[in-house]
């Protein structure tokens, strides 16, 4: 079925949806959304080895937009070692929005200017930090410092019902990128979380990010699944017609 996806057509201007891809979708019931709601853009998630719903997809003229890679690692919740992350409060957002423009080049929305307007999805990533901080979000947004200086954060979304963690949006000042900041605030950020009664921490990234995917094998996470994006927009449609 299609979930219409109410936030997001108001935050960038356009009739949005997204294909659930575990329940059955016919092309007949695909073709009567899209005109009754219509539709500009539509998102489905899927497998990277469902090959039957991706046939569905490619029929109905979606396009494969990037590939969607989840890590894990595990928590060791017997360690006793105190973290250098500190939780970002309101007062930090300035010094967090000035470092996060252009900061998420390589993000699922960043990569398609000509369906996301790149000053909405600087916006949409600040405005995740933002409530992020305030628990609205993400529940928390941690960050790490260089001589008294944000240089880095990190956002974190806790279940505590399964004891498990997952990292929502993660950035280093890109003047500290090349010096191993990003694999020391990963390592604190376990740290952080030995204290918490989380067992499990994942984190996902575009296949697109090789610095991202370079950066948590290197720190010893591994792949847990791997997933396909894909779009279909009413302009792409147009133009082929």
């Amino acid at each position: 079925m299609l979930r219409l996806l109410h936030w997001d057509s108001i935050f960038f201007a356009m009739n949005m949806a997204e294909v659930s891809t575990t329940s059955p979708v016919t092309s007949s019931y695909f073709q009567h959304v899209i005109e009754k709601n219509q539709l500009d853009f539509i998102q489905a998630l899927c497998k990277i080895d469902d090959i039957t719903t991706i046939h569905f997809l490619e029929n109905e003229n979606f396009h494969l937009a990037d590939t969607k890679v989840t890590f894990e690692t595990r928590i060791d919740t017997n360690a006793q070692n105190k973290s250098s992350l500190v939780l970002a409060t309101e007062h930090d957002f300035p010094v967090l929005q000035n470092m996060m423009t252009g900061l998420f080049k390589d993000s699922r929305y960043s990569c398609y200017p000509h369906i996301f307007n790149i000053e909405k999805v600087d916006e949409l990533y600040k405005l995740w930090v933002k409530k992020s901080i305030t628990g609205a979000f993400d529940d928390y947004c941690l960050v790490i410092k260089l001589n008294e200086e944000i240089i880095g954060f990190v956002t974190i979304k806790e279940n505590l019902i399964n004891r498990k963690a997952r990292i929502g949006l993660l950035g280093i000042d890109l003047k500290h990128q090349s010096n191993g900041m990003g694999a020391k605030l990963l390592t604190e950020l376990k740290v952080f979380l030995e204290s918490r009664p989380i067992e499990q921490l994942v984190v996902s990234t575009q296949g697109r990010n090789y610095n991202a995917l370079n950066l948590y094998i290197k720190c010893g996470y591994r792949i847990q699944k791997l997933e396909s994006w894909y779009y279909w927009t009413r302009v792409l449609i147009k133009a082929r017609s």
